[in-house]
């Protein structure tokens, strides 16, 4: 299945979040193609061969052309409440991700002091220390979760095949500010109930995540044979989430 249109620049934005309000969105990956380290199976862009680290970085923009498109959408007059790294694919994948986020940080700080970073990863980045020490530095550290075994991490998330799962638990556990985003899946592939559903708890329950953000298919997927859990489900699962063990839960 075909997914939908890239981000054809740098800048997208600000749009209107459902959980971030008013978002400005910093596309580090260029326009060529999605680069991701996963391949996951409802991905909104459509299906791409997970890569481990981007080679031939002819076709990213550079640092300098990142920061100066940041700086000149700052200073517009107009309500930014977030600066959101997104994009085509996994944003730390950029080999300058650390120089950007420091240099984001100090033209936020300088022109727009009451905007926050975020950041809508993968995870997959934490492996890595010298991202790690990055994502420390965002005041809103979305980060993926949407399995809590490898089996269900394979299924799903399609990773690059030297990914280990559980070296991104461990990355996970340390980093501060931390949300958990999930998209729970039905289907032929199904986080959402049985065992998958409750390997991924057990992991919520050992990371403690500031909050937890739930939510399902809405767009086209990377596959088909897959289905959105029920609004009445995804409720459900927030409301058991939350009076069972007490975990910071919204369904979005």
């Amino acid at each position: 299945m075909t997914g939908i249109p890239l981000q054809p620049g740098i800048i997208y934005g600000p749009i209107r979040s459902r959980r971030l309000g008013r978002s400005l969105g910093i596309n580090l990956l260029g326009s060529h193609g999605k680069a991701c380290s996963f391949d996951c199976v409802y991905c909104q862009y459509g299906a791409a061969k997970a890569i481990e680290s981007i080679v031939e970085t002819e076709s990213l923009p550079t640092t300098d052309q990142i920061l100066l498109e940041v700086e000149k959408a700052l200073r517009k007059p107009r309500t930014i409440e977030f600066l959101t790294f997104s994009g085509n694919g996994e944003p730390t994948m950029h080999p300058d991700f650390p120089q950007i986020v420091e240099g984001v940080k100090s033209l936020r700080d300088q022109i727009r002091p009451g905007a926050r970073l975020a950041i809508l990863s993968n995870s997959s980045g934490v492996i890595h220390p010298e991202v790690f020490t990055a994502l420390t530095q965002f005041d809103t550290p979305m980060m993926k979760l949407d399995a809590g075994d490898e089996k269900t991490f394979g299924a799903i998330n399609r990773p690059a095949q030297a990914i280990d799962f559980w070296e991104i638990v461990d990355g996970l556990k340390k980093l501060p500010n931390l949300i958990i985003q999930s998209m729970l899946v039905d289907g032929e592939i199904s986080n959402a109930c049985g065992n998958p559903f409750k390997n991924w708890v057990k992991v919520l329950l050992e990371l403690n995540p500031n909050a937890i953000h739930i939510y399902t298919i809405e767009r086209p997927t990377a596959v088909s044979g897959l289905k959105p859990v029920s609004a009445q489900k995804l409720k459900e699962i927030e409301l058991e989430l939350l009076s069972l063990y007490n975990l910071p839960v919204k369904a979005c």
